[in-house]
């Protein structure tokens, strides 16, 4: 019996170093590998609908992502409908719900985190090129699943830990610190309900947690890819 029990912590502590050998290309790699990096590559064009949930109430959005850098967000609800709109190098946001009725340029903060996302390859897919460094911070347990830490971090401090499933390499949950007016403000994203669109994952469900607590819920329900996307979405909203 002991014998037994010491071959299964042995083969543990194998599988252990196993996981920790491994160097930061080779991670990355295979979580390329299993996202489908290779199509994303090819996509000229996305557009995802679905609903956010925040505080029980249900609203319906719409994003569209547009080769090299081209974004736009709409949220309906009561009738009122928020848009914001990112051209690649101006950014606007028309937000009837706080009582505006014209467009507002993006401050400087808003600025950085919409570049961010605007990134259709995701930040992690070629970091040296676009400044950035990442280093491997080894293995962490989260919630009963083994993951790679990889941590990116920007020019403008902001960094963001992305926890990678040691087995599929699937991205579970991203912590973000993000400098705004030059404090960070500090978020974790979980992500589940993977679908697979034309040889992507992509995953359906986005939970957003501040402090512990659960501030949004992202639900994707469909995604369409290289559709035809007039460049004059990504404007300045016309209201």
């Amino acid at each position: 019996m002991k014998k037994k029990v010491a071959f299964i912590l042995a083969s543990l502590i194998l599988m252990g170093n196993l996981v920790q050998s491994q160097t930061l290309e080779e991670v990355l790699k295979k979580y390329f590998s299993a996202t489908g990096q290779e199509k994303l590559l090819t996509v000229n064009s996305m557009k995802a609908s679905g609903k956010i949930v925040q505080g029980g109430i249900e609203i319906p959005f719409l994003q569209m992502n547009k080769r090299p850098d081209l974004v736009r967000v709409e949220s309906t609800f009561q009738g009122l409908t928020f848009i914001q709109t990112y051209n690649g190098k101006e950014g606007w946001n028309l937000n009837p719900f706080a009582g505006s009725t014209v467009p507002q340029p993006f401050t400087d903060d808003q600025m950085k985190s919409m570049r961010y996302q605007a990134d259709m390859d995701g930040m992690l897919w070629n970091w040296k090129e676009k400044g950035y460094t990442v280093t491997l911070e080894g293995n962490e347990d989260m919630e009963g699943t083994s993951c790679f830490k990889v941590k990116l971090t920007t020019k403008d401090g902001d960094s963001f830990i992305y926890y990678l499933d040691s087995d599929s390499y699937i991205m579970l949950r991203t912590n973000s610190k993000i400098k705004v007016q030059g404090n960070d403000s500090e978020s974790n994203s979980y992500f589940s309900n993977y679908m697979q669109v034309e040889g992507m994952a992509i995953p359906g469900k986005v939970d957003i947690k501040v402090d512990g607590q659960t501030v949004s819920t992202i639900i994707t329900d469909k995604v369409e890819i290289n559709m035809q996307l007039d460049s004059t979405l990504f404007e300045k909203p016309v209201k």
